[in-house]
């Protein structure tokens, strides 16, 4: 009579074998700096979404190079195409729209998306994420949200770099952060 199979923790547990590739949560932090016409007076507006199922590789150092030491404080962030996206505030559903659509719309509160763009960038925003849940400090203008946040916790990066993998049986975003 042959062994018995072992089954990994996730079939055991009668879960997807993808929960175990993808046991971390995030806070992304949607940013847009709008400027009115005819005036010098800017607005900040904040959208903000709690990424379930995402994997996050971080690391904190230095490397040495020819230089001398470099700063090596980063981060990866792999997210599967189909995450669970929910409002961090409300917990409604929320659904991804590329960057030039997201941007664009007037309401932006069912929307999330990715992009690597610089703080200043006018007429667009600016993405960071904070790994688990982060919601917003009460009170907190959010021109200041960002300041605030890396105070409050250890792990917060700017969206600097995104590849979207959409081919092969997982199609995903690889999402550079430092």
């Amino acid at each position: 009579m042959p062994a018995p199979k072992r089954l990994s923790r996730p079939r055991r547990l009668n879960a997807s074998p993808a929960a175990g590739m993808f046991p971390h949560a995030v806070t992304l932090y949607n940013v847009a700096v709008r400027t009115g016409r005819g005036t010098v007076r800017s607005t900040v507006e904040s959208s903000v979404t709690l990424l379930r199922g995402v994997f996050l590789d971080a690391s904190r150092g230095a490397d040495p190079d020819r230089n001398g030491l470099e700063g090596a404080d980063g981060a990866v962030l792999y997210v599967p195409s189909g995450v669970e996206a929910v409002d961090a505030v409300t917990g409604e559903p929320k659904a991804y729209l590329p960057p030039v659509e997201f941007w664009s719309a007037g309401d932006k509160s069912g929307f999330w998306t990715l992009a690597a763009s610089s703080r200043s960038a006018p007429g667009r925003g600016f993405t960071f994420f904070v790994k688990g849940l982060a919601p917003p400090p009460e009170g907190t203008p959010p021109e200041e949200v960002r300041g605030r946040l890396e105070a409050l916790y250890d792990q917060v990066y700017h969206v600097s770099r995104i590849k979207e993998r959409n081919f092969g049986g997982l199609a995903h975003w690889e999402i550079g952060g430092v």
